[in-house]
């Protein structure tokens, strides 16, 4: 398959332009220098296609397999990865091209069905929020090279550990693509969201020749900070967080309805209060937008109801988000945090009793039981920032403070420090034969089985 065609991102120029528009491209950091085209050198797609189809080609009636090939990756929800992405990140017209190796092979029916999708390329737009996806098809003796196999919805790019990323982009079917797709489903039916993250080298502008080569000089070894497009990014070196998630729910489920019991993955210990402590913090301070991403390492299972309640919150991160700070578990963001400002003194962060809130990512991690806005336990935290200065700033991840998007992702990656692809601490998941009574603030709410409907 050809590299990703220049029409499609001229296409997409012409809308941008046409819609008047010439700013930064959201997906990438608040101060990039120049308007320019760079180059993406990493990143991932994850794309499940459509999760009904996995399920009838592994089901009864197609009797068959799903594999992965040419180094795509198959995720622990069934979903897939292919990497590594490479393409444009077009900043002039807020647009980017990726492609990406490796593919995904379907057969059933005794060798009737065979269906392969391979090659994934993207093309977003930012400006018209439109988003196209091509790929190399070969269904039985048929081969559609380069199909506009699905069309996707382009919202808000987020900003985390140097990769931008789009999460769960809405994705339909093209006419093209029903086609490819043997048939099996028609234009504008829904397929699985697609999640595209990227790192852009924002030192080495295509279009520009004339541009000063990056100086080939070491850095002085003993300075803790480094200059990157988005400021002045510090390490955060130590660290320990307390947080108990909520009290009610950890008295559910080692009470009588759930008889469960709540397990403490090393390093995190229970404090005296049944709160958790999570120690080893490490991650980023960046100084110009008071940006912080700082993980920490252990984590807590929850079990209950003869295995039935199964949640984890482990690999604990607080980050700048959104114009303040949230928690994430992983990578999916579970949790908003009331803090106005950040105070740096002498290195050190310390944040009291900060209120915490469910977020709406949050609902569906706590299995639809508590609604967003929630009341959670309180936070509290401190970090040590290596080198930083004393100040004190909104943590809003943007220049001079406000409420833009400063680094977030969703429901995905594997583990804190990734983009946004398998999760880490799996969203909860009560199938109950029988309601149960969920305590909160001493009210009895009840615990009903959620089951999705899947199209056959």
């Amino acid at each position: 398959m050809r590299a990703p065609t220049r029409k499609r991102i001229a296409a997409v120029a012409a809308i941008a332009l046409g819609a008047g528009a010439v700013v930064g491209l959201a997906s990438l950091p608040a101060q990039a220098q120049e308007l320019a085209k760079y180059p993406i050198v990493d990143g991932q797609v994850t794309w499940g296609i459509k999760e009904s189809f996995r399920n009838y080609v592994t089901g009864p009636i197609a009797g068959g397999a799903i594999e992965a090939v040419d180094g795509a990756v198959v995720n622990d929800d069934g979903t897939f990865t292919f990497k590594p992405v490479t393409g444009v990140s077009d900043l002039p017209n807020q647009a980017t091209e990726t492609t990406a190796p490796g593919g995904v092979h379907f057969t059933g029916h005794h060798g009737e069905l065979d269906l392969t999708i391979e090659d994934v390329e993207t093309v977003s737009d930012t400006v018209s929020y439109t988003g196209a996806i091509y790929a190399d098809v070969t269904s039985g003796d048929e081969v559609f090279e380069d199909v506009h196999f699905a069309d996707f919805e382009v919202g808000s790019w987020t900003w985390v550990n140097g990769y931008s990323t789009l999460t769960d982009a809405p994705v339909t079917l093209t006419a093209d693509g029903a086609e490819a797709f043997a048939g099996f489903y028609k234009e504008g039916d829904a397929l699985d969201p697609i999640t595209i993250a990227v790192k852009t080298d924002m030192t080495d502008p295509i279009d520009d020749p004339t541009e000063e080569e990056p100086s080939s000089e070491d850095p002085t070894s003993d300075d803790p900070a480094t200059e990157e497009p988005g400021g002045t990014v510090y390490d955060v070196t130590g660290g320990d967080a307390d947080w108990g998630v909520k009290e009610s729910f950890r008295e559910y489920v080692v009470g009588p309805i759930a008889g469960g019991e709540i397990t403490v993955a090393a390093p995190a210990t229970e404090n005296a209060d049944g709160t958790y402590h999570f120690p080893d913090a490490s991650g980023t301070f960046t100084a110009e937008t008071c940006a912080l991403d700082a993980a920490f390492a252990g984590g807590v299972n929850f079990s209950g109801h003869e295995g039935e309640l199964d949640l984890d919150v482990a690999d604990v991160r607080i980050a700048s988000v959104d114009g303040g700070l949230a928690v994430f578990s992983g990578d999916t963001r579970i949790a908003d945090v009331a803090v106005d400002e950040l105070a740096i003194s002498d290195g050190v962060v310390a944040v009291e009793g900060a209120a915490a809130s469910v977020s709406a990512d949050g609902v569906d991690f706590f299995g639809g039981f508590y609604t967003e806005g929630t009341e959670l336990d309180a936070v509290s935290f401190t970090v040590e920032i290596d080198g930083a200065a004393d100040t004190t700033c909104e943590p809003t991840g943007n220049p001079g403070g406000g409420d833009g998007s400063g680094g977030e992702t969703t429901s995905s990656a594997s583990g804190a420090g990734s983009p946004k692809l398998p999760v880490t601490g799996s969203p909860l998941t009560l199938v109950l034969a029988a309601a149960g009574a969920l305590l909160a603030g001493g009210v009895a709410v009840t615990v009903l089985a959620r089951r999705r409907a899947i199209q056959s």
